[in-house]
Protein backbone atom coordinates (compact mmCIF):
# COMPACT_ATOMS: atom_id res chain seq x y z
CA UNK A 1 0.00 0.00 0.00
CA UNK A 2 3.05 2.19 0.80
CA UNK A 3 4.76 1.78 -2.25
CA UNK A 4 1.79 2.75 -4.39
CA UNK A 5 0.89 5.91 -2.56
CA UNK A 6 4.99 6.61 -3.11
CA UNK A 7 4.83 5.36 -6.64
CA UNK A 8 2.91 8.56 -8.34
CA UNK A 9 4.89 11.05 -5.61
CA UNK A 10 8.43 9.61 -7.07
CA UNK A 11 6.85 9.47 -11.24
CA UNK A 12 5.92 13.54 -10.41
CA UNK A 13 9.36 14.38 -9.31
CA UNK A 14 10.70 13.21 -11.91
CA UNK A 15 8.58 14.43 -14.20
CA UNK A 16 9.58 17.58 -12.57
CA UNK A 17 13.42 17.38 -12.27
CA UNK A 18 13.60 15.86 -16.22
CA UNK A 19 11.54 19.56 -17.27
CA UNK A 20 13.93 21.62 -15.04
CA UNK A 21 16.58 20.15 -16.52
CA UNK A 22 15.07 20.61 -19.97
CA UNK A 23 14.65 23.96 -18.71
CA UNK A 24 18.19 24.62 -17.87
CA UNK A 25 19.14 23.60 -21.20
CA UNK A 26 17.30 25.30 -22.74
CA UNK A 27 18.46 28.19 -21.07
CA UNK A 28 22.05 27.46 -21.83
CA UNK A 29 20.85 27.33 -25.42
CA UNK A 30 19.60 30.49 -25.77
CA UNK A 31 22.16 32.51 -23.81
CA UNK A 32 24.87 30.82 -25.87
CA UNK A 33 22.25 31.50 -29.37
CA UNK A 34 21.91 35.25 -28.12
CA UNK A 35 25.79 35.55 -27.42
CA UNK A 36 26.32 34.12 -30.60
CA UNK A 37 24.69 36.56 -32.69
CA UNK A 38 26.08 39.33 -30.28
CA UNK A 39 29.23 40.18 -28.36
CA UNK A 40 30.58 37.97 -25.57
CA UNK A 41 33.03 41.43 -24.90
CA UNK A 42 30.46 43.89 -24.06
CA UNK A 43 27.84 41.09 -22.09
CA UNK A 44 30.54 40.45 -20.12
CA UNK A 45 31.52 44.27 -19.34
CA UNK A 46 28.14 44.79 -18.62
CA UNK A 47 27.85 42.69 -15.98
CA UNK A 48 30.86 44.02 -14.75
CA UNK A 49 30.15 46.80 -14.24
CA UNK A 50 26.65 46.89 -12.94
CA UNK A 51 26.40 50.18 -11.09
CA UNK A 52 25.52 48.87 -7.38
CA UNK A 53 23.00 51.44 -6.77
CA UNK A 54 20.96 50.18 -9.57
CA UNK A 55 21.05 46.55 -7.98
CA UNK A 56 20.89 48.03 -4.57
CA UNK A 57 17.53 49.54 -5.79
CA UNK A 58 16.55 46.49 -7.73
CA UNK A 59 16.66 44.65 -4.37
CA UNK A 60 14.61 46.90 -2.47
CA UNK A 61 11.90 46.34 -5.02
CA UNK A 62 12.57 42.75 -4.40
CA UNK A 63 12.08 43.04 -0.90
CA UNK A 64 8.91 45.37 -1.71
CA UNK A 65 7.35 42.51 -3.40
CA UNK A 66 7.56 40.20 -0.41
CA UNK A 67 5.45 42.92 1.55
CA UNK A 68 3.20 43.15 -1.05
CA UNK A 69 2.58 39.78 -0.60
CA UNK A 70 2.00 39.72 2.48
CA UNK A 71 -0.56 42.73 2.31
CA UNK A 72 -2.78 40.46 0.23
CA UNK A 73 -3.22 37.95 3.18
CA UNK A 74 -3.53 41.07 5.76
CA UNK A 75 -6.29 42.33 4.01
CA UNK A 76 -8.27 39.00 4.50
CA UNK A 77 -7.69 38.13 7.87
CA UNK A 78 -7.79 41.82 9.62
CA UNK A 79 -11.34 42.09 7.80
CA UNK A 80 -12.22 38.81 9.87
CA UNK A 81 -10.16 40.40 13.07
CA UNK A 82 -8.19 37.57 13.53
CA UNK A 83 -4.74 39.01 14.74
CA UNK A 84 -1.36 37.81 13.02
CA UNK A 85 1.42 39.70 12.77
CA UNK A 86 3.06 41.24 9.25
CA UNK A 87 6.40 39.96 9.54
CA UNK A 88 4.75 36.30 10.27
CA UNK A 89 2.98 36.95 7.11
CA UNK A 90 6.23 38.26 5.22
CA UNK A 91 7.62 34.82 5.24
CA UNK A 92 4.23 33.34 4.11
CA UNK A 93 4.82 35.41 1.34
CA UNK A 94 8.59 34.43 0.37
CA UNK A 95 7.29 30.68 0.68
CA UNK A 96 4.37 31.54 -1.85
CA UNK A 97 6.53 34.09 -4.47
CA UNK A 98 9.28 30.55 -4.46
CA UNK A 99 6.30 27.83 -4.66
CA UNK A 100 4.94 30.12 -7.32
CA UNK A 101 7.89 29.84 -9.05
CA UNK A 102 9.14 26.46 -8.80
CA UNK A 103 5.82 24.82 -9.48
CA UNK A 104 3.55 27.27 -11.85
CA UNK A 105 -0.41 26.96 -11.27
CA UNK A 106 -1.90 29.99 -12.06
CA UNK A 107 -0.63 31.57 -8.32
CA UNK A 108 -1.97 28.56 -6.62
CA UNK A 109 0.73 26.20 -6.13
CA UNK A 110 1.97 28.72 -3.19
CA UNK A 111 -1.31 29.49 -2.17
CA UNK A 112 -2.44 26.15 -0.84
CA UNK A 113 1.31 26.04 0.84
CA UNK A 114 0.30 29.10 2.66
CA UNK A 115 -3.44 28.17 4.02
CA UNK A 116 -1.69 26.22 5.90
CA UNK A 117 0.37 28.00 6.97
CA UNK A 118 -2.69 30.92 7.92
CA UNK A 119 -4.28 27.85 9.72
CA UNK A 120 -1.27 27.35 11.71
CA UNK A 121 -0.79 30.61 12.99
CA UNK A 122 -4.14 30.54 14.36
CA UNK A 123 -6.11 31.77 11.00
CA UNK A 124 -9.92 29.58 11.77
CA UNK A 125 -9.74 27.53 8.58
CA UNK A 126 -13.14 29.20 7.12
CA UNK A 127 -10.91 32.26 7.54
CA UNK A 128 -8.12 30.48 5.74
CA UNK A 129 -9.53 28.76 2.54
CA UNK A 130 -11.32 32.21 1.98
CA UNK A 131 -7.96 33.85 2.12
CA UNK A 132 -6.89 31.47 -0.39
CA UNK A 133 -9.75 32.09 -2.96
CA UNK A 134 -9.47 35.90 -2.67
CA UNK A 135 -5.62 35.72 -3.20
CA UNK A 136 -6.19 33.68 -6.35
CA UNK A 137 -8.70 35.85 -7.50
CA UNK A 138 -7.26 39.14 -6.80
CA UNK A 139 -4.14 37.57 -8.88
CA UNK A 140 -6.06 37.25 -11.90
CA UNK A 141 -7.71 40.12 -11.76
CA UNK A 142 -4.04 42.38 -11.65
CA UNK A 143 -2.79 40.17 -13.86
CA UNK A 144 -5.80 40.34 -16.56
CA UNK A 145 -5.98 44.19 -15.57
CA UNK A 146 -2.15 44.69 -16.03
CA UNK A 147 -1.96 42.55 -19.26
CA UNK A 148 -4.47 44.60 -21.50
CA UNK A 149 -2.44 47.50 -20.70
CA UNK A 150 0.80 45.95 -21.92
CA UNK A 151 -0.86 44.63 -25.03
CA UNK A 152 -2.67 48.24 -25.19
CA UNK A 153 0.89 49.63 -25.34
CA UNK A 154 2.54 47.43 -27.50
CA UNK A 155 -0.60 48.06 -29.65
CA UNK A 156 0.37 51.86 -28.99
CA UNK A 157 4.04 51.31 -30.76
CA UNK A 158 2.00 49.45 -33.95
CA UNK A 159 3.47 46.37 -32.89
CA UNK A 160 0.51 44.87 -32.36
CA UNK A 161 0.68 41.30 -34.95
CA UNK A 162 -0.94 38.79 -35.56
CA UNK A 163 0.78 36.64 -33.43
CA UNK A 164 0.63 38.91 -30.07
CA UNK A 165 -3.09 39.21 -31.14
CA UNK A 166 -3.73 35.39 -30.93
CA UNK A 167 -1.70 35.40 -27.73
CA UNK A 168 -3.39 37.97 -25.90
CA UNK A 169 -7.05 36.04 -26.73
CA UNK A 170 -5.56 33.05 -25.10
CA UNK A 171 -4.27 34.59 -22.10
CA UNK A 172 -7.34 36.66 -21.75
CA UNK A 173 -9.65 33.54 -22.39
CA UNK A 174 -7.38 31.06 -19.98
CA UNK A 175 -7.23 33.99 -17.18
CA UNK A 176 -11.09 34.97 -17.06
CA UNK A 177 -11.81 30.91 -17.07
CA UNK A 178 -9.61 30.57 -14.15
CA UNK A 179 -11.35 33.54 -12.23
CA UNK A 180 -14.71 33.04 -13.42
CA UNK A 181 -14.08 29.17 -11.67
CA UNK A 182 -13.52 30.53 -8.67
CA UNK A 183 -16.45 32.99 -8.54
CA UNK A 184 -18.51 29.85 -9.96
CA UNK A 185 -16.89 27.62 -6.82
CA UNK A 186 -17.67 30.60 -4.46
CA UNK A 187 -21.25 30.31 -5.73
CA UNK A 188 -22.37 26.65 -5.69
CA UNK A 189 -18.86 25.78 -3.29
CA UNK A 190 -18.44 21.82 -3.56
CA UNK A 191 -22.09 20.87 -5.13
CA UNK A 192 -20.51 21.43 -9.03
CA UNK A 193 -17.62 18.62 -7.59
CA UNK A 194 -18.64 15.26 -9.74
CA UNK A 195 -19.38 12.51 -7.01
CA UNK A 196 -16.90 10.38 -9.00
CA UNK A 197 -14.44 13.01 -7.46
CA UNK A 198 -15.65 13.15 -4.10
CA UNK A 199 -14.80 9.46 -3.51
CA UNK A 200 -11.09 10.43 -3.41
CA UNK A 201 -9.87 11.79 0.05
CA UNK A 202 -8.40 15.02 -1.26
CA UNK A 203 -11.08 16.08 -3.18
CA UNK A 204 -13.49 15.32 0.05
CA UNK A 205 -11.63 17.13 2.29
CA UNK A 206 -11.29 20.14 -0.42
CA UNK A 207 -14.84 20.25 -0.67
CA UNK A 208 -15.18 20.77 3.17
CA UNK A 209 -13.19 23.54 2.97
CA UNK A 210 -15.01 25.10 0.16
CA UNK A 211 -18.12 24.80 2.28
CA UNK A 212 -16.75 26.43 4.81
CA UNK A 213 -15.90 29.57 2.82
CA UNK A 214 -17.18 32.75 3.66
CA UNK A 215 -18.89 34.05 0.40
CA UNK A 216 -19.68 37.10 1.89
CA UNK A 217 -15.77 38.32 2.17
CA UNK A 218 -15.55 36.31 -1.16
CA UNK A 219 -18.04 39.12 -2.76
CA UNK A 220 -16.95 42.11 -1.29
CA UNK A 221 -15.73 44.00 -4.08
CA UNK A 222 -14.00 46.51 -1.63
CA UNK A 223 -11.98 43.63 -0.20
CA UNK A 224 -11.25 42.45 -3.64
CA UNK A 225 -9.81 45.12 -4.87
CA UNK A 226 -7.84 46.16 -2.11
CA UNK A 227 -6.24 42.60 -2.79
CA UNK A 228 -5.88 42.81 -6.26
CA UNK A 229 -4.12 46.07 -5.69
CA UNK A 230 -1.31 44.81 -4.15
CA UNK A 231 -1.21 42.04 -6.33
CA UNK A 232 -0.68 44.87 -8.82
CA UNK A 233 1.88 46.02 -7.07
CA UNK A 234 3.95 42.88 -7.21
CA UNK A 235 3.83 42.85 -10.59
CA UNK A 236 4.82 47.02 -11.31
CA UNK A 237 8.10 46.18 -8.48
CA UNK A 238 9.09 43.56 -10.24
CA UNK A 239 8.86 45.33 -13.69
CA UNK A 240 10.75 48.25 -11.78
CA UNK A 241 13.39 45.67 -10.76
CA UNK A 242 13.75 44.67 -14.35
CA UNK A 243 13.91 48.49 -14.98
CA UNK A 244 16.89 48.67 -12.20
CA UNK A 245 18.57 46.02 -14.02
CA UNK A 246 18.42 47.54 -17.18
CA UNK A 247 19.88 50.73 -16.08
CA UNK A 248 22.68 48.68 -14.00
CA UNK A 249 23.69 47.46 -17.20
CA UNK A 250 23.37 50.81 -19.32
CA UNK A 251 20.16 49.83 -20.90
CA UNK A 252 18.38 53.43 -21.04
CA UNK A 253 15.10 52.32 -21.82
CA UNK A 254 11.96 53.92 -20.18
CA UNK A 255 9.61 52.40 -17.71
CA UNK A 256 6.73 52.23 -20.37
CA UNK A 257 8.69 49.71 -22.58
CA UNK A 258 10.19 47.75 -19.51
CA UNK A 259 6.78 47.00 -18.39
CA UNK A 260 5.48 45.97 -21.19
CA UNK A 261 8.55 43.28 -22.26
CA UNK A 262 8.01 42.30 -18.51
CA UNK A 263 4.32 41.89 -18.91
CA UNK A 264 4.27 39.96 -22.52
CA UNK A 265 7.38 38.28 -20.97
CA UNK A 266 5.08 36.97 -18.20
CA UNK A 267 2.29 36.01 -20.28
CA UNK A 268 4.71 33.72 -22.49
CA UNK A 269 6.19 31.93 -19.21
CA UNK A 270 2.35 31.51 -17.94
CA UNK A 271 1.13 29.73 -20.82
CA UNK A 272 4.28 27.92 -20.75
CA UNK A 273 4.61 24.17 -19.62
CA UNK A 274 8.28 24.52 -18.51
CA UNK A 275 8.78 24.89 -14.55
CA UNK A 276 9.72 28.38 -13.50
CA UNK A 277 9.22 29.79 -17.58
CA UNK A 278 13.42 28.58 -17.97
CA UNK A 279 14.54 30.28 -21.24
CA UNK A 280 10.95 30.74 -22.59
CA UNK A 281 11.05 34.48 -20.14
CA UNK A 282 14.66 35.06 -20.98
CA UNK A 283 14.08 34.63 -24.82
CA UNK A 284 11.05 36.74 -24.51
CA UNK A 285 11.56 39.43 -22.24
CA UNK A 286 15.31 39.93 -24.03
CA UNK A 287 13.94 39.33 -27.22
CA UNK A 288 11.02 42.08 -26.26
CA UNK A 289 13.76 44.27 -24.92
CA UNK A 290 15.87 44.41 -28.07
CA UNK A 291 13.10 45.08 -30.39
CA UNK A 292 12.29 48.03 -28.60
CA UNK A 293 15.22 49.88 -28.47
CA UNK A 294 17.94 47.69 -26.46
CA UNK A 295 21.01 46.48 -27.02
CA UNK A 296 21.15 42.31 -27.42
CA UNK A 297 23.59 41.89 -25.21
CA UNK A 298 22.65 44.50 -22.43
CA UNK A 299 19.11 43.33 -22.54
CA UNK A 300 20.01 39.47 -21.89
CA UNK A 301 21.95 41.15 -18.74
CA UNK A 302 19.65 43.22 -17.28
CA UNK A 303 17.19 39.48 -17.73
CA UNK A 304 19.54 37.43 -16.40
CA UNK A 305 20.44 39.80 -13.16
CA UNK A 306 16.55 40.07 -13.21
CA UNK A 307 15.73 36.09 -12.76
CA UNK A 308 18.62 36.34 -10.31
CA UNK A 309 17.33 38.48 -8.00
CA UNK A 310 13.27 37.06 -8.39
CA UNK A 311 14.02 33.46 -9.13
CA UNK A 312 17.78 32.16 -7.71
CA UNK A 313 18.10 34.77 -4.76
CA UNK A 314 14.72 33.67 -3.22
CA UNK A 315 15.83 30.06 -3.61
CA UNK A 316 17.66 28.79 -0.62
CA UNK A 317 15.73 30.91 2.29
CA UNK A 318 12.34 29.66 0.53
CA UNK A 319 13.24 26.61 0.58
CA UNK A 320 14.51 26.89 4.10
CA UNK A 321 10.44 28.54 4.87
CA UNK A 322 8.84 26.01 2.61
CA UNK A 323 10.73 23.26 4.53
CA UNK A 324 10.06 24.82 8.15
CA UNK A 325 6.39 25.15 7.24
CA UNK A 326 6.07 21.93 6.10
CA UNK A 327 7.68 20.28 9.25
CA UNK A 328 5.32 22.59 11.41
CA UNK A 329 2.14 22.20 9.87
CA UNK A 330 1.41 18.51 7.96
CA UNK A 331 -1.62 17.69 6.34
CA UNK A 332 -2.62 15.13 8.90
CA UNK A 333 -2.87 17.91 11.50
CA UNK A 334 -5.63 20.00 10.02
CA UNK A 335 -7.33 17.90 7.47
CA UNK A 336 -6.26 19.74 4.61
CA UNK A 337 -5.66 17.72 1.16
CA UNK A 338 -2.53 16.13 0.91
Amino acid sequence: MAARKTAPKRAARIAMIASWLFGGLALAALVIAILHFGDLKIFLAAMRGASRLWLAAAIACQVATYACGAMVWSCVVRRAKVPVSLFSLLRLSLMELFANQVVPAGGLSGSLIVMRGLIHRGVPSPIAITALMIGALSYYAAYLLLGVVAFWLLWLRGDFSFTWQILFIIFAVVVVILAAAILILSWSQADLIPKTLLRWRPFAEFAKLLDQARVDMLHDPVLVSQAAAFQAGIFLLDATTLWCTGHAVGLNLDFAVTFTSFILASVVTTLSPIPMGLGSFEASCTGLLHLMGGGLETSLAATLILRGFTLWLPMLPGLWVIRRETILTTPAQHGLPR
